[in-house]
């Protein structure tokens, strides 16, 4: 069986909005879809899962070439626990120790601060527009 895709994960691959991704997948066969359905009461609500063969086989009508779609990675999910922040604070401490800082060195205190810096500002960033973030070192 195919891999099965979100509309967000389908928008992202094809750099377009969630709602083009369900009018243009919502009747293709093979999809599923787990929203409600509509009646006079309520708007439908509409929840997909894109097998990623549909897909290909979508862009590789439009194309006119053969395409293989590459599934984007997705970042771990997790609910805020009461130990969330032990936890932020023991991977930032796994990645330190893997990176080779010490925590007595001047210089690696400041790597430190930076990066607990630039991680508060990327929470006023959409996730999926992190990998567009360049940044520039600050001179001394």
């Amino acid at each position: 069986m195919s891999e099965l895709l979100t509309a967000k994960d389908v928008a992202q691959i094809m750099r377009c909005s969630e709602d083009k991704v369900i009018r243009i997948f919502a009747r293709m066969d093979g999809v599923i879809d787990l929203g409600r359905p509509e009646n006079l009461s309520r708007r439908r609500y509409r929840v997909l899962r894109i097998p990623r063969q549909v897909v290909e086989r979508y862009l590789t009508q439009r194309a006119g070439r053969s395409v293989t779609v590459e599934v984007p990675e997705r970042a771990e999910r997790r609910r805020r626990s009461p130990q969330w922040e032990s936890r932020a604070v023991l991977n930032l401490a796994k990645a330190a120790i893997q990176n080779g800082l010490r925590p007595d060195d001047a210089q690696d205190k400041k790597i430190y601060r930076r990066v607990a810096e630039r991680a508060r500002l990327l929470t006023f960033v959409p996730q999926s527009r992190w990998h567009e973030i360049v940044w520039y070192e600050e001179e001394e």
